[in-house]
């Protein structure tokens, strides 16, 4: 009988020990204005990866909605932007970076290049002196 109660007491601490973590979710705005025109990010961050939109609109009525995803390592936002480009007709890829600096971001700009599908930043080439989002 203590054999039996040894044996279901270490199933259930097996099956308590390799319950899966809750990732928490966090969702926050950012937006940038210079004049007339605007930047608004909206970023949903689970674990280790975000997704988002990238909402870019300037005077005339010209607007650009795109999708955001990518990986978070530290304080950096390394990723993609899945865009329409102006007047196209076909979505395109590249490289897209954040850095977080207290309660904003920083967009990054570099050489952008996509090998096998992969958008990248050339080694060396990416620097964070763009547009600051600020949180809304």
């Amino acid at each position: 009988m203590r054999q039996y109660i040894y044996l279901i007491f270490f199933f259930l601490l097996i099956t308590l020990g390799c319950r899966e973590k809750h990732n928490i979710e966090q969702s926050e705005a950012f937006v940038h204005t210079d004049g007339r025109d605007s930047i608004s990010v909206v970023l949903h961050l689970v674990g280790n990866t975000f997704q988002g939109t990238y909402t870019e609109s300037r005077p005339g009525g010209f607007l650009i909605t795109d999708e955001l995803s990518g990986d978070v390592k530290k304080d950096t936002l390394l990723g993609s932007l899945y865009y329409t480009p102006y007047k196209g007709r076909n979505k395109k890829r590249k490289a897209f970076a954040l850095l977080k600096q207290n309660d904003s971001y920083i967009i990054g700009k570099g050489a952008s290049y996509i090998y096998m599908g992969v958008p990248y930043f050339e080694r060396e080439t990416l620097t964070f002196n763009g547009h600051i989002l600020r949180k809304q």
